[in-house]
């Protein structure tokens, strides 16, 4: 997951925005300064960078604001619920065994090149992303043969049942749909396109990247010839401006200058609450907040130092304090509001001398050990996360030193299995609709480096073996069972605090209407539909 500082503009996209007619993008901005969103921009604020502008590139939190204006997949997500939409895919069946996948493609879509959306870009696309092993690729994994019995149709046949397999083409990280055309004239050296990908855009979507400057901004502007057609109230550019101070995030929202803050501290997300002209979004969510633990090597390669941790941290003056009470502590690693959440998973408690007890059992008593705790420059949230950690654990005897690092380097350093020996947080919410994906993401073996999120390196072959079962099985009951098992066995091992889960609150301007939030899209939002009311 590298990071681009060049400054790329598409000339495609340029001719597609002078021929809609797009002027006025000057007078947005003024010195770098954000200008008062007027009635046809939508600018937001975020205060995390893009990684990659390739859907099919990261797996991170932040990117997806961006990819979810050019691209599309070939489902999507009804409202706020777990149901699926159709997309770039009118329809879909599967066979009774859960092993066929049958996809009728939307006939008459276009690529923003020009080129025609069908069965073959769809099996180019999804043969991209297993090739590429990135993004989604891991629950592409079943897939054993993709054929195209016809223009419209794509039939994908796998292995054995796949849990959530359907939820790799609707939610947060999915197979955007990219031009395969793009792709093959700008591939180098086999790597899919990725390069041209970071800083470049070719989707389907409503709308076409009209430039990108890294760590600064991005504009959008509307594709004229988007299959879903302009008519109702919908925004002629969107500007996502990168702002990486909470100070300026809040200034340009109280005065107007923006219409939505993304990535905002939580005391100034309470802080804006009843702010006039403000309105400050309270829906439940998925997401889970963890701080993770190097389980490979260094002290806490020992599970009874992880758990004397776990009791060493004060959950609730967190929660309290710092979220002002707006959150819970978190029983193992899946919210209790999602799907397949056991119920009687336990949860650490708040015991120093419990904590000093295991630490001695450990061979380290009165700690004398030292942590690092990095956190990347956005994540607002992670520096009093470690500050308290900081805290506590010199309670223990314990040092940790606090580092603050740009995205691209953060992610660099903790996929590293050589240079991840860091203690770091994380927030989760899911890419597929199951358990799986929470457990496999951040804790199985196969997910480490950069083939998922488990930048902990925590391998315990039990729960890899239970949550492959769990991804094969059936059966709901059966399955949620072997999930279940596998929840408490994380929460036993400890290679993560599971701190807390909270609703989703995100403070906008109370004139921007069509804001509908799902679990399964944290962090982004639906151009399309957003509108000024």
């Amino acid at each position: 997951m590298k990071m681009s500082s060049a400054k790329n503009t598409n000339n495609w996209s340029r001719r597609s925005i002078l021929a809609a007619g797009a002027g006025g993008l000057a007078s947005t901005f003024m010195g770098g300064r954000v200008l008062a969103a007027g009635k046809d921009t939508l600018v937001i604020t975020s205060g995390a960078d893009a990684v990659t502008l390739d859907p099919g590139a990261s797996f991170d939190g932040q990117s997806p604001l961006v990819w979810r204006g050019v691209y599309e997949s070939l489902l999507d997500y009804k409202g706020n619920t777990l149901d699926f939409a159709p997309s770039l895919a009118e329809s879909y069946e599967v066979s009774a065994d859960k092993t066929t996948y049958t996809f009728k493609i939307r006939r008459n879509v276009k690529f923003t090149d020009g080129e025609v959306l069908d069965a073959a870009a769809v099996k180019f696309n999804i043969e991209r992303q297993i090739k590429i092993k990135l993004g989604i690729a891991f629950a592409l994994s079943p897939i054993t043969a993709i054929e195209t019995p016809d223009a419209d149709t794509v039939v994908m046949k796998l292995s054995a049942p796949s849990d959530g397999f359907l939820s790799a083409f609707a939610a947060l990280i999915t197979v955007g749909m990219i031009s395969p055309k793009a792709i093959r004239e700008n591939e180098k050296d086999n790597d899919g396109a990725q390069g041209w990908l970071r800083d470049n855009m070719v989707g389907t979507g409503p709308y076409v990247l009209r430039s990108y400057t890294q760590s600064q901004q991005a504009v959008l502007m509307r594709n004229p010839d988007y299959w879903r057609g302009w008519d109702g109230d919908h925004f002629e550019r969107i500007v996502v401006k990168y702002v990486h101070e909470a100070s300026s995030a809040r200034l340009v929202l109280e005065q107007g200058e923006t219409d939505l803050a993304l990535f905002l501290p939580d005391d100034v997300v309470e802080a804006l609450d009843g702010k006039s002209g403000i309105k400050v979004t309270n829906e439940p969510s998925f997401d889970l907040y963890y701080l993770m633990m190097n389980c490979k090597k260094g002290p806490t390669a020992d599970p009874k130092v992880r758990r004397a941790i776990a009791h060493g941290f004060n959950y609730d003056a967190f929660i309290k304090d710092i979220l002002r009470g707006k959150a819970k502590q978190a029983h193992g690693p899946i919210p209790s509001t999602f799907v397949g959440h056991a119920a009687d998973t336990p949860a650490y408690n708040y015991d120093p001398e419990k904590a000093k007890q295991l630490l001695a059992e450990a061979g380290h008593p009165g700690g004398g050990f030292k942590l690092k705790y990095n956190y990347e420059s956005g994540y607002f949230w992670k520096r009093p996360l470690g500050e308290l950690f900081q805290a506590n654990m010199r309670d223990l005897g314990i040092e940790v030193e606090i580092q603050e690092l740009s995205p691209a380097t953060w992610a660099g350093l903790l996929s590293n299995p050589d240079t991840a020996d860091h203690c770091f947080g994380v927030v989760w919410w899911p890419t597929l609709a199951t358990p799986y994906d929470y457990m496999w993401s951040l804790f199985h073996s196969g997910a480490q480096g950069s083939a998922g999120y488990n930048w902990g390196y925590y391998s315990n072959p039990e729960v890899d073996k239970l949550l492959d079962a769990g991804m094969a099985e059936p059966d709901e009951a059966k399955r949620f069972e072997l999930y279940g098992t596998a929840q408490k066995l994380l929460v036993e091992d400890s290679p993560a605090l599971f701190i807390y889960e909270k609703n989703y609150r995100v403070p906008m301007s109370d004139k921007l209407a069509g804001f509908v939030f799902n679990g399964m899209r944290t962090a982004t939002l639906d151009f399309y539909a957003l509108r000024r009311s």
